[in-house]
């Protein structure tokens, strides 16, 4: 009798054990069921494009300077009257978010790329990203050089010419901000409107992924 409470007892914690580790390694579900947002694109496993460009301190910029650290990417120009400062300041305050509320040890970087390299050179950028936040990196390069990275990630960028006044000059931008995971592999993209909460739920959802 002891012998069979025993063997049902070992049983029963087979079968429990065997719940719980079925449990522990099942999938998580479909990603993109649980986002709030963002378009999920790590599944298709693109690599950013190719590129060499430079950042706020000089310094050449490569897919190897993000490798390894979570990056939001935008691309933008440090004249733009609106949307790119509401922009970087809806990323601060998201990375800001991730790091204090949610203690996320994982380095994470904004990365703004300069659509503008006719006026933005290296010191306008630094001035702009680093008034923003201290994991803001302003990255440029010559129009030839940029303009085919542009062309890869699908960015849109079209001067004005503001009635002749050309110093004065708006440039027409994409406003997505693309999340790059740390192996260089695009994960997503964030269509407007960009929302601190979204991008916040949508990033912490992501990781749980990767």
């Amino acid at each position: 009798m002891i012998n069979k409470i025993i063997i049902s007892l070992a049983a029963i914690g087979a079968i429990s054990f065997g719940i719980y580790s079925y449990q522990q390694s099942a999938p998580l579900g479909n990603i993109k069921d649980q986002l709030e947002h963002a378009t999920y694109l790590y599944d298709q496993k693109s690599a950013i494009a190719n590129y060499e460009l430079t950042d706020h301190d000089g310094n050449v910029f490569t897919p190897d300077s993000i490798r390894g650290a979570w990056t939001f990417w935008f691309f933008g120009f440090t004249h733009c009257p609106d949307i790119c400062p509401i922009t970087m300041g809806t990323l601060t305050a998201s990375v800001n978010n991730l790091k204090s509320k949610y203690n996320i040890e994982d380095e994470i970087k904004i990365i703004f790329v300069s659509v503008d390299p006719e006026r933005d050179n290296i010191e306008a950028l630094k001035t702009y990203v680093t008034a923003f936040s201290e994991h803001a990196v302003g990255v440029t390069a010559p129009d030839e050089q940029l303009a085919p990275f542009l062309k890869n990630m699908g960015i849109i960028a079209v001067k004005q010419d503001n009635d002749g006044q050309l110093a004065n000059y708006l440039v027409d931008h994409s406003s997505s901000i693309f999340l790059i995971a740390p192996d260089t592999g695009i994960s997503a993209y964030f269509g407007t409107p960009h929302e601190v909460d979204n991008i916040v739920q949508d990033f912490l959802t992501i990781k749980k992924f990767y």
